[in-house]
């Protein structure tokens, strides 16, 4: 037979809205059998640094040897204090009530998550970017290996912006005055641009 409450217990774990575990760390004193001396405190201390992920410096080794020796202070074997991450689970012993009413508030967060979310699809926001090309180079023109020109082709653009999130939403194209080109007629010639025009969604 199904144990519901084992059921419902595991679908709350996975909402996020309910705490179900508590972490807590407890600090222990443990005895490593070894005698007390000078070897055995410098190779615990190696070890406790190691498990730690210090570096095995001089200094480190006696800040190490010397929370060993506080440790043992009044034990005949060496002893060393570790940390330990302790974990309960805060439903083991929940009522069937309990967990229907943590069920509750878990559908109601659900709601209210997807009710967001429905109002950011009715009336979205969205973030605009504007892309003005001189030239639209494709793969086929792509320099030789070895060049130093940094090539980005209108596909690896349009790639780069879409790995970002953005989607085009319209490509034109104008011509532009350019005062910079000497021209048979002077400093005023025109030149072809593309613009390309992006859309992210906020």
């Amino acid at each position: 037979m199904v144990d519901v409450n084992q059921l419902l217990g595991e679908t709350i774990r996975r909402c996020d809205c309910v705490q179900t575990k508590s972490v807590n760390e407890i600090e222990e004193l443990i005895d490593t059998g070894l005698e007390k001396n000078e070897e055995n405190i410098q190779k615990v201390a190696m070890e406790y640094l190691q498990e730690k992920g210090y570096m095995l410096r001089e200094d480190n080794l006696v800040r190490a040897k010397q929370h060993i020796e506080e440790s043992s202070l009044y034990s005949d074997t060496v002893k060393v204090r570790k940390r330990r991450v302790m974990e309960e689970d805060l439903l083991a012993e929940a009522e069937s009530e309990d967990l229907s009413t943590l069920k509750d508030i878990c559908m109601i967060d659900q709601m209210l998550k997807l009710n967001a979310k429905l109002d950011v699809v009715a009336a979205p926001r969205f973030q605009y970017a504007v892309e003005v090309l001189t030239d639209i180079v494709l793969e086929s023109d792509r320099p030789a290996q070895g060049s130093l020109t940094e090539f980005e082709s209108f596909q690896m653009l349009l790639n780069r912006y879409a790995a970002a999130g953005w989607r085009v939403v319209s490509i034109t194209s104008r011509e532009a005055q350019n005062n910079q080109k000497l021209s048979m007629a002077g400093f005023n010639k025109t030149t072809k641009q593309v613009i390309v025009v992006f859309e992210h969604a906020v």
